[in-house]
């Protein structure tokens, strides 16, 4: 039997999940991130891009990579998939949507910001930078490691 708190969550769950459509808008899905409601099986590879185009949109570079990480790490210590948490994946990506939201910044929403930058829905875009065994490297996945293979796109005249 679950216990009133647990039943609670699960139903904001299932709300969250009825409500997780394409339709959903930015401040919805960033609202059920925070609140740990965006059901687990949909948090994939381009829900990941768009929390990091919304939060760097929102605060930009600094604070909206503090921020992803914390929604991140917050989302998957609900989902009781706190090991899965990856640093360098996280940055690298946090980065490159940083790099894409500089050439194009006028994009007025996720989907035409992802038709402008195709590239970003490839979850296997990071292998033109990083070489397998180092994102696999413990020292990857819990702290920042910069690319071996190419430097990631510069970013506010940032080179990577």
């Amino acid at each position: 039997m679950m216990s009133s708190a647990a039943v609670k969550q699960e139903e904001r769950r299932d709300e969250a999940a009825r409500a997780a459509g394409p339709d959903l808008t930015d401040a919805g899905f960033l609202a059920a991130i925070e609140a740990t409601t965006y059901p687990g099986a949909d948090f994939r590879h381009r829900e990941h891009v768009r929390l990091a185009w919304v939060c760097l949109r929102q605060s930009g570079f600094e604070a909206g990579l503090a921020r992803v990480r914390g929604l991140i790490q917050r989302y998957a210590a609900a989902l009781g998939a706190t090991g899965k948490y990856h640093e360098t994946l996280t940055r690298a990506w946090v980065e490159l949507v940083q790099a894409a939201l500089d050439a194009a910044p006028d994009a007025p929403s996720f989907d035409a910001f992802l038709e402008a930058r195709p590239e970003l829905g490839d979850a296997r875009l990071l292998e033109r930078h990083y070489r397998k065994e180092t994102l696999d490297s413990a020292e990857a996945r819990a702290g920042w490691v910069p690319p071996d293979v190419a430097p990631l796109p510069a970013r506010d005249g940032v080179q990577r």
